[in-house]
This record gives C-alpha cells, sequence and structure tokens, in this order.
C-alpha cells in the first residue's frame, strides 16, 4: 500500500474506472526487462517518460531501477542532487575498462542511489558531466557496446524493471543501451524536426541490429506535448502512424500525452506526475496512457 492515502484513493480510481485489475498491483514477474528510452532529438520528453513510466510501474508494485545515460543527467536530478560526481554509472564504466572482473553486483550496488516517493521507492544510477569523454575513451575497447549489458546483468534480477535514459544523439551509449535492451520506446512529438529525428534513429538502430544480431524489439511510440488543434501536429500523426505501421506496431502501442500544465510544473519542481498531483481525477487524466502501457507490460501483452 501507499503511504499516503491519497496514493490508495487513486489506485481505487484506477482500479473502479477498469484501467487496471486490482489483483495488476500484487503481480510478480518471472524475469526484469530492460527498456531504453531515446530518440536523436532532444527536448522530445525521453527523461519525462522515463520517470513517469518509472514511477508509474513503481506505484503499480514493481521495483524500478531507472539508468542515466545522458551526460547532461536531467533524470538524474529528478533525485534532488544537482551532482553525482563520483558516484555515478561513469565510475562503474571507467572500472569496468581498467579490470571488467571487479564488476559485480556488490560494487554496483555502491553506485545505486535510493530515493522513496510518497507512491513507492525509485532506484537510479545516475550521471553525470564527463560520462560522454568516457564513452569516447571506451571506443577503443573490444566490443564496446557490451560495457553497459555486463554491468546491468549483475543487478538486474534485483528489480522487476531497468528503465535506460538516453542523451539526443547518436553514439556508444545508445549502442550500449540498446544492446542491453530488452524493448525501445521511442520518444517523440508531433513536430516535423522531432519526427526526422526519429526516423534516423529508427535507421541507426536497424543498421546496428544488423551489424550485432542482436534481436531490437521497438515496442512502442511516445507522443508527448500533442495538441490535436494544432492543425501541424494533426497532420504529423500520420507520420507517426506510418512508422508504427512499418515497425509493425499496433495503434495501442502508440502513448499519447497531451499537452498540458501539469507536466511542465512537475518538471520545474523535479516531481513525477504522481508525486507533483494527488488527486485522482488529475492523476487519471495526465497518467492513463502510462498506466496502460505499464499494465501490458506487467500482463506481457
Amino acid at each position: 500500500r501507499c503511504k499516503n492515502k491519497t496514493y490508495d484513493d487513486i489506485r481505487s480510481a484506477f482500479t473502479e474506472k477498469g484501467l487496471v485489475k486490482e489483483d495488476i498491483f500484487a503481480s510478480t514477474k518471472k524475469e526484469p526487462e530492460v527498456i531504453t528510452i531515446t530518440n536523436q532529438k532532444g527536448g522530445v520528453g525521453k527523461t519525462t517518460s522515463t520517470i513517469n513510466l518509472g514511477s508509474t510501474l513503481a506505484f503499480m508494485g514493481k521495483k524500478v531501477l531507472l539508468i542515466d545515460m545522458d551526460a547532461q543527467s536531467q533524470t538524474s536530478r529528478y533525485f534532488k542532487k544537482i551532482s553525482y560526481k563520483n558516484k555515478s554509472i561513469l565510475n562503474l564504466i571507467e572500472q569496468y575498462r581498467e579490470d571488467k572482473t571487479k564488476i559485480d553486483e556488490q560494487l554496483i550496488k555502491k553506485y545505486i542511489v535510493h530515493h522513496e516517493f510518497d507512491f513507492g521507492r525509485i532506484d537510479i544510477l545516475p550521471s553525470e558531466l564527463k560520462l560522454s569523454k568516457m564513452l569516447e575513451l571506451s571506443r577503443v575497447m573490444h566490443m564496446p557496446h557490451l560495457i553497459l549489458n555486463k554491468i546491468i546483468d549483475n543487478i538486474k534480477h534485483n528489480y522487476d524493471y531497468v528503465i535506460i535514459d538516453t542523451p539526443p544523439y547518436s553514439g556508444l551509449s545508445l549502442e550500449m543501451s540498446i544492446f542491453a535492451s530488452d524493448k525501445v520506446l521511442l520518444a517523440t512529438e508531433a513536430e516535423t524536426f522531432s519526427l526526422e529525428g526519429l526516423n534516423v534513429t529508427v535507421s541507426e538502430i536497424k543498421e546496428f541490429k544488423e551489424a550485432t544480431g542482436k534481436d531490437i524489439k521497438i515496442d512502442g511510440i511516445i507522443v508527448n506535448t500533442y495538441e490535436k488543434r494544432v492543425s501541424a501536429q494533426y497532420d504529423n500523426m500520420d507520420e507517426v502512424y506510418e512508422i508504427a505501421a512499418d515497425l509493425d506496431l499496433e495503434d495501442s502501442n502508440i502513448i499519447i500525452n497531451n499537452k498540458n500544465v501539469i507536466v511542465p510544473n512537475s518538471q520545474k519542481l523535479l516531481l513525477p506526475i504522481l508525486e507533483y498531483t494527488k488527486d485522482s481525477k488529475i492523476a487519471i487524466a495526465e497518467s492513463e496512457n502510462y498506466f496502460l502501457y505499464a499494465k501490458r507490460l506487467i500482463i506481457g501483452e
């Protein structure tokens, strides 16, 4: 049960509306899943999606680890620290480069930050500004895209879901992330430049898949800050559905988050939506699509 009675009200509201069944909160997964959220275009809501999907899963009783692979460290900042210097994923990669045999569960746990929100706990492997430089240095290693996968393999048995936030560009960070993942979610806005970034990202994932032989499953598209009344955005949704069709995604795998004041206000305070608003009606209105996708993840649809 949640610490705050308001969250019990939200939980009841979701079950009463039929969005989720009560037993889904107590269900357990047989195997953990690793999910990367990405797009080479910046400002499309990757971090927002990472935080709020992770929060929804935690609210539903799941054990969640977020990994921040972006040197800008925006996901890390939601955990109330300005800097994680010398206590981040960078240090684990650095130690892997020095001696990968020393990477084990106990070492990784030293770098994981635990945070208790009112709705539940989320763990994070944070990032820091020097991560980009460390990744450049790692390029000289043999098969460097395996590094994050090796780290995650040592720790993922403690979690139901590991969610990776990626930077707004291609490179080793993205390659590491998608190679370590069971599923990839594409984040975008219904804007021309965002969709261009989406197409480039899809192409690069396909090329990486062919080069490595990794079976990479693109599981959905998150469309953030959508305004149906804006004709350009409404028209651009046709391209979103075309991209989805090319990826053999059902319409139900397109998560549309309408533009509102809740998200920017919660971002300003560095709070997930569920922490920012404790009103059950608002929670349903603003988090419904995250709940529906989380439900599909949990029951294995």
